[in-house]
Parts: structure tokens; sequence; C-alpha cells
């Protein structure tokens, strides 16, 4: 069998999921960035802000910027990190909590209608194959560079300037 269908299917479902989220900020005059931002700090019990500007693509000016959003509108926390007190954690609080659940009980109940119709058997199915897929594009993420950094040739070792 072909997995083509498959994989474009996939594709549609991902791009109609982002073109949905991105509808409901617009609806609910949020930026679509921070909406994602609480969603991953959510879905990954809190983040320190370099794996969030990794996971968003954001530098860390960018990260600073949002958190401070976030955090001045009550939706984020930022603790000190349990297991380095050098690091940052960043977490969504129950108020942040709240605001995305708004903003997704819309997106997600075209799932919920969709997989309401599914047997128990057919259920499992999709939900291991689900699961699967998430863990290899999240490997696959983590795994990706960010660009490499170019500096001009001025005759410095740029360990000795650190």
């Amino acid at each position: 069998m072909s997995t083509e269908p498959i994989t474009q299917a996939l594709g549609r479902l991902e791009l109609a999921g982002s073109y949905h989220r991105a509808a409901r900020a617009r609806q609910i005059g949020v930026p679509q960035i921070e909406l994602t931002a609480l969603e991953q700090l959510d879905a990954m019990g809190g983040l320190t802000p370099g794996e969030l500007g990794h996971r968003l693509g954001l530098t860390s000016g960018g990260v600073t910027a949002l958190t401070g959003r976030l955090i001045e509108s009550g939706y984020v926390t930022r603790e000190r990190h349990p297991e380095d007190g050098r690091m940052r954690l960043l977490a969504v609080t129950p108020a942040g909590h709240e605001r995305l659940h708004e903003h997704l009980e819309p997106v997600l109940e075209p799932v919920d209608e969709a997989c309401g119709r599914l047997s128990d058997a057919e259920a499992e199915l999709v939900t291991r194959v689900l699961d699967e897929l998430a863990q290899r594009r999240e490997a696959a993420a983590a795994a990706t560079p960010g660009p490499e950094r170019v500096y001009p040739t001025d005759g410095y070792t740029r360990a000795l300037l650190m």
C-alpha cells in the first residue's frame, strides 16, 4: 500500500489546524505566537526560555519579549529551575491554561466529532500511529541544528573572546 494518501491527508490536517488556530487567534485578538507558546508550555509541562525559543524558532530577544508579555498578562510564570538555579523555567498559570482552553476548545471540536465515530479498536490504532508520528517528529525537530554562526575573519579566536 502506498503511504502517499496518508501523508497528504496528514499534511492537509496540519495546515487546516494551523489555519484554524490563526483564525481563532484573530477572532480573540491575541497574537498567534502567544497562543502557540502557551500550547508548547502546557504540553511540555514547562520549558526553559531557550527550549521555548528553539521550539518556536525565536531568538533569545524574541523569547524575552514574548515571555514578558505573557508574564505581564498573568498567563505564564518564570521561576528558578528546580535542578539548576542558574536557569529559569517558564510554566503556564491557571489563567493561561484557561485562556488556552478557550482558544483550543473550538479548534479541537471537529477532531472530537470525527474521532467519536471510531470503534475502540480503530481509536487505539489511530492513537498508536499518531503517537509514533509525534515522537518521531519531536526527535527530528530536536535534532535539527540552528544556523551556524559565521564570524568575519578578524584574526581572533572566538574562544578567547568569551
